[in-house]
């Protein structure tokens, strides 16, 4: 019951909280949208530069730290249609 009770008001408080200050934005969006101006580009192509280059680095990260698996699986995957 005491679980319950402790759930139930953690969601009244983050209920009742400012949710203005949860929503601040992507600095790096943000950043992009700005210089998209200077560099003579549309606001949608700053934006969508913007959002490549965040979306980009943690699949570098991870192929970095996964790349023989990703070898390994794709090899095996080519040897199935060997047989």
């Amino acid at each position: 019951m005491l679980k319950i009770k402790n759930i139930f008001l953690l969601t009244v408080l983050f209920l009742i909280t400012n949710l203005d200050a949860l929503a601040q934005g992507c600095a790096q969006c943000k950043a992009q949208i700005e210089s998209s101006e200077d560099n003579g580009l549309s606001l949608g192509n700053g934006l969508n530069y913007g959002i490549t280059l965040l979306m980009l680095s943690p699949y570098i990260i991870m192929f970095v730290i996964f790349r023989k698996q990703i070898f390994r699986f794709f090899s095996e995957f080519s040897g199935m249609w060997k047989k």
